[in-house]
């Protein structure tokens, strides 16, 4: 009786430890799932030239359409890139981007008019 009243009393001491929400560990981590986007869509999200930056977008928006290209039968690039996410981490993804301040990228430097 003693050994199995230890064990609950363990399990419910453990409980808060993961219920604790947004550590500084999760936020690691949401900004390592995010930065494949980074190939394209620029760094923390700040896009340089045509390609749509993804900082600051709103929440459900970016990842509803996260959830479109993954179960979407198009076969572009993002259709491929986004097979290697469960939905989870595209809300995890959707979550670190869209609490970035939007308009902080840099500009486009690229073309040469001068």
């Amino acid at each position: 009786m003693i050994k199995r009243s230890f064990v609950l009393t363990l399990g419910f001491s453990l409980l808060p430890l993961g219920a604790t929400p947004n550590t500084y560990a999760d936020t690691d981590m949401d900004r390592f799932l995010a930065s494949q986007c980074a190939q394209c869509h620029g760094t923390n999200g700040y896009a340089v030239g045509d390609m749509d930056g993804l900082a600051g977008a709103e929440f459900n928006d970016l990842y509803d359409k996260l959830i479109d290209i993954k179960y979407k039968d198009d076969h572009d690039i993002m259709h491929y890139q986004i097979q290697g996410y469960r939905d989870d981490q595209l809300s995890r993804i959707a979550s670190y981007y869209s609490g970035l301040p939007e308009g902080q990228g840099g500009e486009d430097h690229s073309s040469s008019d001068e």
